[in-house]
């Protein structure tokens, strides 16, 4: 494979460029989103009128951040099971020493999820972003669980771009773009342009690209580096 480039909103840590380099590419992050905690009044009175809830969901590392910072850890403990959406997730419940029931072994979205998730009956919380693609949630309910979601930050997309991303973009030097969401696929799309092949995750962030009209969307079988970057490798091939 030779040189490619490819960009990607600002990763928590190195793995995906480490994969890329590996594969002989470059990887750019840039900041396409923000997050921004809620207000936690309203997260605090809504707790206290949560009854006993089965599981605790976390879609996003991001919801653990965020719960840290807001001084509402004990949200994670408050069901005596917890389910993470991905190997990122996961990781940052570990880094906390929680225990994590379930993860999906194939995918990493909220219908991954779902679709590894027991029967139900029983409640199910999850804490997160107040914008949500709903997929988890109703992959829930299909299986019989009440669900409550508690909103804990908000996503906003960035409103400036780095310049030197800004050239490459339009100069055509990245061959993929990596959308590690609907968020991050619209904000590149607002701010750069639908026009550069794209690699999703989840069927979300598939379904969010190929609206907005990326010229070509791969959906990659995981959040894993691995596998996104075997993806890219697939966009690469087909030039």
């Amino acid at each position: 494979m030779n040189t490619w480039r490819a960009l990607v909103h600002t990763q928590r840590d190195c793995t995906l460029g480490d994969a890329v380099m590996d594969r002989g590419g470059l990887l750019d992050e840039v900041d396409l989103i923000h997050r921004t905690g809620l207000p936690v009044g309203p997260v605090r009175t809504a707790l206290k009128e949560l009854g006993e809830v089965d599981w605790v969901a976390v879609t996003s590392p991001y919801t653990v951040d965020t719960l840290s910072e807001l001084g509402l850890l004990e949200v994670l403990s408050r069901g005596p099971k917890r389910a993470a959406v991905g190997p990122s997730s996961h990781r940052a419940l570990r880094k906390l020493s929680l225990s994590v029931d379930l993860v999906p072994t194939q995918g990493s979205s909220g219908a991954a999820l779902a679709e590894v998730f027991p029967q139900g009956p029983g409640h199910v919380l999850i804490p997160g972003a107040r914008e949500t693609a709903g997929t988890l949630e109703a992959g829930l309910e299909a299986k019989g669980w009440k669900v409550t979601t508690l909103p804990v930050y908000a996503t906003q997309g960035a409103t400036t771009m780095d310049k030197m991303v800004s050239t490459r973009w339009d100069e055509g030097d990245y061959e993929v773009f990596i959308a590690t969401s609907p968020s991050t696929a619209k904000a590149a799309a607002y701010l750069l342009g639908p026009t550069v092949p794209t690699v999703a995750i989840g069927p979300s962030s598939y379904a969010c690209a190929m609206e907005l009209g990326f010229p070509k969307v791969l959906q990659s079988p995981s959040a894993n580096p691995d596998d996104l970057v075997a993806t890219c490798a697939m966009i690469l091939e087909d030039g």
